[in-house]
């Protein structure tokens, strides 16, 4: 091969080479600006369209609330009803294991009342409330044994989840005073 030619592939090596840089520092720049630009969530899901199609859900999604997190839980352990490997669902505080169909069963299973975040099984138990950050320190739980009970104890309602449509006492008031509703209305703000 003679000079000529080596040079003639040399350049269109680098010509290749640097349209291929070229194009990934576009690509890099374009996906860059388009987060920097809109810090925003995009709804993957549009919950008030489907809601009419109850028929879809499991039996097991019940436990879920409208965000895609369990119902009842700490926004910081969220994490933790995940399962793992095995499909065993660890408990927070005693590091025990258990079956993670066994997690809202109804029939308290951890000591710490953990792998019942959603029913009334435990009696120490801990409900977490849909809103739980107003102010900059309180956070919104009710002990577990009032998840259900067809009164309205969470400013959001949140915790009759199960009941909805049905007569209901409504969160108090200032007066202390309860109504019949058929859904809880959110008062948190």
């Amino acid at each position: 091969m003679g000079i000529k030619k080596k040079k003639n592939i040399i350049i269109i090596t680098l010509c290749v080479v640097i349209s291929f840089i070229i194009y990934q520092l576009y690509f890099f720049l374009t996906l860059t600006s388009d987060a920097a630009q809109a810090n925003k969530v995009i709804q993957v899901v549009d919950h008030n369209s489907i809601n009419d199609l109850i028929h879809i859900k499991s039996e097991d999604d019940k436990f879920i609330n409208d965000n895609g997190v369990v119902r009842g839980v700490f926004y910081t352990h969220v994490k933790y009803y995940r399962p793992n490997s095995n499909y065993e669902f660890k408990c927070i505080s005693s590091k025990h294991h258990i079956p993670f169909d066994l997690v809202n069963d109804d029939f308290c299973d951890c000591e710490d009342g953990t792998d019942e975040p959603s029913t009334s099984a435990c009696p120490s138990g801990v409900f977490y409330c849909d809103t739980q950050l107003k102010k900059k320190h309180s956070i919104f739980s009710i002990p577990s044994s009032k998840v259900n009970d067809g009164i309205c104890d969470c400013c959001d309602g949140s915790d009759e989840w199960l009941h909805e449509k049905k007569q209901l006492l409504s969160q108090s008031t200032k007066q202390h005073f309860r109504y019949f509703v058929s859904k809880c209305p959110n008062v948190c703000d």
